[in-house]
């Protein structure tokens, strides 16, 4: 029973298409234009205000000109680092459209190894989202335009209603920041989910095709110039076991031998590593596997071939690999 069960274990069920896909990519614009919308509007509303306070002030004593100064200045400086905080999170955009083409494109052709490649640099560019988001959430503190409200407030109570204006421009700048902040977490959140659904599409490691088999064939080294130099040795890969994470059996090259436990890694797109490194032997094999009937009709996990180097008790060789299961 364990031999029939075992091909099955590793694998992720998919669960990303093209309706999945086009739902995601919606959820990220649509957060994408809130998220452009409150920039715009914190920008409005401390530009507002601010000018709302100054000409509450005119008239007022000097001692306010470097109070209003220094608002001014800290206003600034906290709408720049937002603003620009918010536009290098926004770059997620373009990575999710680019995203969405790409697993798009990969659902036609799972075993795509370019494709594969182009959907695993998407996922790589969109799990950055949090870094952005994170420093979004410290820069947008408001703190110390706050601080400056209340310092130019406490300074002129004999300005008739001005604390009441202050205390609300503090609370306008506030709730702006607030729901920028709340929908930057939403952009975010939908990013994170397009991520996830793209992830399904990458392969993962497993035990099917199976490599429990007896491959036969050859390693061939490369040539120094115009074909002089190449040497060819037999080469036999003999597989009696199989894990997500190891082969049992046996490695033979030009006649010297491993056996034991290889360290193996599967993926669900052909993608093979094998790896042995004990005492004396040193192998180290990259290549992959036909997760398909090959062109002359034999099955999937028939035919093994890539490259690598072998170093066995001091027979040591580094080339190309084909193998073939005889059995």
């Amino acid at each position: 029973m364990p031999r029939f069960i075992e091909p099955l274990e590793g694998r992720t069920l998919l669960t990303a298409t093209s309706t999945s896909i086009a739902s995601e990519l919606a959820a990220v614009n649509t957060a994408a234009t809130a998220l452009k919308t409150d920039m715009a509007a914190l920008k409005t509303t401390a530009s507002t205000d601010l000018k709302t306070i100054t000409t509450d002030l005119k008239g007022s004593p000097k001692t306010n000109a470097p109070l209003l100064k220094k608002l001014g200045a800290d206003e600034k400086i906290l709408l720049a680092k937002t603003n620009l905080d918010v536009n290098a999170l926004l770059k997620g955009t373009a990575t999710s459209t680019k995203g969405a083409a790409d697993g798009n494109a990969a659902l036609t052709n799972l075993t795509n190894g370019a494709l594969t490649n182009k959907v695993q640099g998407d996922v790589n560019k969109l799990g950055t989202a949090g870094v952005s988001l994170t420093k979004l959430q410290t820069d947008a503190n408001d703190a110390t335009v706050s601080a400056d409200m209340a310092t130019l407030r406490d300074a002129n109570p004999s300005i008739s209603g001005f604390a009441s204006q202050v205390n609300d421009s503090k609370t306008r700048l506030d709730n702006a920041i607030n729901k920028l902040l709340a929908d930057a977490q939403t952009y975010t959140n939908a990013l994170g989910s397009l991520k996830t659904a793209l992830t399904t599409l990458l392969p993962v490691p497993t035990t099917s095709p199976s490599l429990i088999g007896d491959y036969q064939g050859t390693v061939t080294t490369k040539a120094i110039a115009f074909g002089l130099g190449s040497t060819t040795q037999d080469l036999e890969i003999n597989v009696t076991g199989q894990t997500l994470t190891t082969l049992t059996g046996s490695i033979t090259v030009a006649g010297h031998s491993t056996s034991g436990t290889i360290t193996v890694k599967e993926l669900t797109n052909g993608k093979v590593t094998m790896t042995v490194n004990d005492s004396g032997t040193t192998v180290t094999l990259t290549g992959k596997v036909n997760v398909a009937p090959t062109g002359t009709g034999l099955p999937p996990g028939s035919v093994i071939s890539g490259s690598g180097t072998l170093n066995i008790l001091g027979f040591d060789i580094k080339g190309d690999f084909t193998v073939t299961k005889v059995s």
